[in-house]
């Protein structure tokens, strides 16, 4: 038996007392409840991660390999999880980020609703230590630190000092930065490097193909379901053409049937966009991921229907 001297604190997670004794978060799934205590854990590492956006809103950066990880979970559970955290009163809100990883801002639920609002800062000095609270700005200090030195390196600032002569050196001895060479330009990069689908030299990123027709295929699910709750049988007719289509013909011709379904069921444009930014090769990944969670989730429906 250990005595209080021995006793050595373990690193725990915290867990909002709300999701379980909250009724709104009664209906939550375990595996949601601690995905969202998870993501709030991650939310202490934002500032020193650069997780901040222009407006001052944190964000967390959350790979769903890493979820998968994390929960010791499959896939499914992992995306039927963060379909709960986003439709249980936005809880989480995700933003694409033109083809980088997904942004995850994560909603406090401890504010009354007329409140509720993305996290800041603020909010997340007031959820850690005093102790914590100075690792972090000391952490966001040095961060800010390297942005600026990194940036002059690359010559996209030069630091003006007082009674520095306009093209004369500064008084360490750096010489003014040339501004405007080497600047970065989006346009140069093509479609599927843009969403980070492959690298500057062609290797394909299988998961993050995975990852964004796991998203497509789940949303054009929940279409389906929404537009034809009350029509079963047409939903699973809807399923068969489908697999039928994706096995039987060609890509292009499966390709215009999901993009057909997208576009009746309201879904983003985005991700249509996506999909025929692919070449062949990530084009047969997306594909077939898509039809892998389409059919998941279809399934799930299914299944509870006939409950």
């Amino acid at each position: 038996m250990m005595s209080n001297q021995d006793y050595m604190p373990v690193e725990c997670l915290l867990v909002p007392k709300a999701l379980f004794k909250d009724e709104r978060y009664c209906s939550l799934s375990t595996t949601a409840k601690v995905l969202y205590s998870l993501m709030l854990d991650r939310m202490k590492y934002a500032a020193q991660n650069r997780w901040v956006d222009q407006k001052g809103k944190l964000y967390v950066i959350y790979p769903k390999s890493e979820m998968i990880r994390d929960l010791n979970s499959t896939r499914y559970r992992v995306d039927y999880a963060v379909s709960e955290l986003e439709s249980m009163g936005n809880m989480v809100r995700i933003v694409k980020d033109n083809g980088r990883p997904n942004r995850f801002y994560i909603n406090d639920i401890s504010k009354n609703e007329e409140e509720n609002a993305m996290m800041t800062i603020n909010d997340l000095m007031e959820m850690v230590t005093p102790e914590e609270a100075e690792e972090i700005m000391d952490k966001m200090v040095a961060t800010a630190r390297e942005i600026v030195d990194d940036l002059m390196k690359k010559g996209y600032i030069e630091i003006i000092r007082e009674g520095c002569p306009e093209e004369g050196h500064l008084e360490d001895g750096v010489p003014p930065i040339d501004l405007g060479k080497d600047e970065f330009n989006p346009e140069d990069l093509s479609p599927m490097e843009f969403r980070c689908y492959c690298d500057e030299d062609g290797i394909l990123d299988d998961e993050a193909i995975e990852d964004d027709a796991s998203e497509f295929g789940m949303d054009l699910a929940f279409g389906v379901i929404e537009l034809l709750e009350n029509d079963p049988d047409r939903i699973e007719a809807i399923r068969q053409y489908f697999n039928y289509v994706y096995k039987m013909k060609s890509m292009k011709r499966f390709m215009a049937v999901v993009e057909t379904t997208a576009v009746i069921c309201g879904n983003s444009p985005e991700w249509i966009e996506d999909m025929h930014a692919c070449n062949k090769g990530a084009r047969r990944i997306y594909l077939k991921e898509l039809v892998s969670v389409f059919n998941m989730y279809l399934d799930m429906f299914k299944n509870k229907e006939m409950e």
